[in-house]
């Protein structure tokens, strides 16, 4: 064997062994400040023993796929083997791929259990941060059978503020994941990423920050994307994404039955860091014990608008939980704009359950939303149309057309309010009414009227009225 031959085999070795963060396209690895990734420390010192790894010399790609890594002539991906061998070359070499473009170029069936393009192993980060073009092709028979975090097709994907990795055009169908943290169908984590008209579908089983597309997604993108199947976890559980940080999650459908313990959604379990969800809908059943959203489980300093549920959300035996048919808990100036609930939202024991909002608390506003859905509580306290229990927020140009059926402390527009809470243009169907005597809003007798509509257009010209949809209720623009 000659020494240039064994020295890159002892070095493959060693990088393999010590598992660093050696990234051969220059791509950094994220840092231990990232709020869900704390067992991440950032970089090493590269003075240090186990930078060593930097002798990893990457195979010639042009000697592992066709083309030339662009976007004129992107590497071709044809087969389960291809796919193994960038999974190979992430996790075994870590080679981020940065600016380098892959097509996938057939439909491809994977009979092995997969391993996820990409991967945390100990402090070191190893991550794809290139572009994944699925060519609208399928990805057939993806199997993970492992509790090891950042699981899916591509575990830990990584671009940074000046090149966004890219995953697009990608159809994964009928996946079985049983994992830990961390889990998505599509990918694990994505950070300075951009994840654009994808669908997946299959069952996800696993525990905290598991969803249907991805675990964790900061400072990216998703947009365009279709979930179905059945998602189970304990934490922070969604159908598309898990947690969101500096994010924007647009044009999302999620039809994925989910199920978890605490902060469980449709779209978004936890969003926070001034986070988008926009032009998203729920049709999932959504369920869990503890803050339970059919868009959000928890909203802080950010905006959901145009988005609404059309599935069923029920909040389990809990007496911390707040339940909403968009989202549990919007606090912290959260905004919620043009959103609508038709869903049936059931809480059993919960601090707040709401046709919108099982608590909205903290500067929180609301402009322009509607509930048709039926709202039900057995024993649960502060039980609304609209909100179950609002402080310090504030609801303009809203209604509520749905029955509420609670034993006690309940309100066609909010079960429980205080004097700091702001209500003007907020409407309630007056043959829905409930106790108490001094509700908020004005109630109204002919909600599907032209005169109704004018009313609520003048607080902003964002509605629409047809008689063959939503019962005949006013509805917005964005939906026809």
């Amino acid at each position: 064997m000659n020494l240039k031959k064994w020295f890159v085999l002892v070095a493959a070795a060693l990088a393999l062994a010590a598992c660093g963060d050696d990234n051969s396209t220059g791509a950094k690895p994220s840092g231990g400040d990232n709020p869900d990734n704390p067992g991440s420390s950032g970089s090493q010192d590269p003075n240090n023993s186990s930078s060593s790894i930097e002798w990893v010399l990457p195979n010639d790609p042009s000697n592992l796929w066709s083309g030339a890594g662009t976007e004129a002539s992107p590497y071709e991906l044809k087969s389960e083997e291809d796919l193994l061998t960038l999974a190979e070359e992430v996790n075994g070499k870590s080679v981020n791929f940065k600016g380098v473009v892959f097509k996938l170029t057939a439909d491809v069936s994977l009979s092995k259990k997969w391993t996820p393009i990409g991967c945390v192993k100990g402090q070191s980060n190893r991550t794809f941060g290139g572009t994944f073009d699925g060519g609208d092709h399928t990805i057939k028979g993806l199997s993970i059978d492992d509790t090891a975090s950042y699981a899916g097709l591509f575990g830990y994907v990584s671009g940074d503020a000046s090149s966004k990795a890219v995953v697009k055009n990608i159809k994964v169908d009928g996946a079985s994941l049983k994992v830990g943290s961390y889990a998505g169908i599509l990918f694990g984590k994505a950070e300075y990423a951009e994840i654009n008209n994808v669908t997946v579908s299959g069952t996800v089983t696993g525990n905290d920050f598991v969803a249907g597309l991805g675990g964790s997604l900061s400072n990216g993108t998703v947009e365009t994307a279709t979930v179905s199947g059945t998602v189970q976890g304990s934490g922070s559980v969604s159908g598309v994404v898990a947690t969101a940080i500096s994010a924007k999650v647009v044009s999302a459908n999620n039809s994925a039955a989910v199920t978890g313990k605490s902060t469980v959604a449709g779209i978004v379990a936890t969003l926070s860091m001034n986070s988008t969800v926009e032009l998203s809908v729920n049709k999932g059943n959504i369920a869990g014990n503890q803050d339970v959203g059919g868009v959000v489980g928890k909203a802080s300093q950010v905006e959901v608008k145009q988005s609404g549920n059309e599935g069923a959300v029920t909040g389990e035996d809990n007496n911390m939980s707040s339940v909403g048919g968009v989202v549990a808990v919007g606090s912290n100036s959260a905004v919620l704009s043009q959103v609508y609930n038709v869903g049936t939202v059931t809480g059993k024991t919960a601090i707040g359950v709401g046709g919108i909002a099982g608590k909205f608390v903290t500067d929180a506003s609301m402009k322009n939303a509607f509930n048709q859905g039926q709202v039900v509580a057995e024993g649960t306290t502060n039980v609304g149309g609209l909100i179950g229990k609002a402080e310090t927020c504030k609801v303009t140009g809203a209604y509520n057309a749905g029955v509420v059926s609670a034993i006690a402390n309940a309100g066609s527009v909010a079960g429980a309010h205080l004097s700091t809470s702001e209500v003007a243009s907020v409407y309630y169907d007056a043959g829905t009414k409930v106790a108490p005597a001094a509700e908020l809003g004005e109630a109204s007798e002919s909600m599907k009227t032209a005169e109704f509509l004018a009313t609520l257009n003048a607080v902003e010209n964002v509605w629409a009225m047809d008689g063959g949809k939503y019962a005949g209720f006013p509805f917005f623009t964005w939906m026809k």
